[in-house]
């Protein structure tokens, strides 16, 4: 059962460095992708909201895999994703090919 590490996680998550954050939505996502596992609103409100306080800190990468993951998950804030497109627009001189098909992808699926 993963519901104790999650919250666990969660409860913690304030401790974590921004891209330990970004790691997390993204195999928090990739979880509940591949097995179906439906993660609650209250868990996903938390991390957008760790994250938001921490977009200025993440590398390209990171913001990527963050996208990634809140696209994945359906996750649609404007408040979050207007704060991820200015840190991606920050960093885009030294971001990636695959870090900008990324964030493609992802604010082409959240629409």
């Amino acid at each position: 059962q993963l519901e104790p590490l999650l919250d666990d996680t969660i409860s913690l998550v304030h401790n974590f460095k921004p891209k330990y954050l970004a790691a997390i939505c993204h195999k928090i996502a990739k979880i509940e992708t591949l097995c179906r596992w439906s993660i609650s609103n209250d868990v996903w409100t938390v991390l957008e909201s760790e994250i938001k306080c921490n977009f200025e800190y993440l590398d390209p990468r990171g913001i990527a895999s963050t996208a990634w993951a809140l696209a994945t998950a359906k996750r649609s804030s404007p408040a979050v994703w207007s704060e991820l497109s200015g840190a991606a627009l920050h960093n885009i001189h030294e971001s990636n090919s695959q870090d900008i098909a990324n964030m493609v992808w992802a604010y082409a699926t959240v629409g």
